[in-house]
């Protein structure tokens, strides 16, 4: 076996989000591993047909959200402005079709 197994527990820090327009939940999940924080989004609201192509979303089918490797969030208070501003991207996504890369 290549690689090495890391022994312990591996929790999850669980938190909400409501939209800047106060009418949409999110669900949020932090693990911490290694150097960064991943990101899981456990609830989001419908995106009414759109697209769900994890290219237009950033949002994997695991739930977890997609950075650009070495730009993922160091510490939990990055990880949970940079789910603040996904979910809002989100929003943009599903109400008006517009991809950010």
């Amino acid at each position: 076996m290549n690689g090495n197994l890391i022994y312990g527990t591996f929790e999850r820090i669980k938190k909400y989000y409501v939209s800047s327009n106060g009418r949409e939940y999110f669900n949020f999940e932090f693990a911490p591993r290694g150097s960064h924080v991943y990101i899981y989004c456990t609830r989001h609201p419908s995106l009414h047909g759109k697209d769900r192509d994890p290219n237009k979303t950033h949002l994997f089918r695991s739930g977890e959200l997609c950075f650009v490797a070495g730009h993922e969030p160091r510490t939990q208070r990055e990880a949970e402005q940079r789910a603040k501003e996904w979910a809002e991207y989100f929003l943009n996504y599903r109400d008006t079709g517009v991809v950010r890369s």
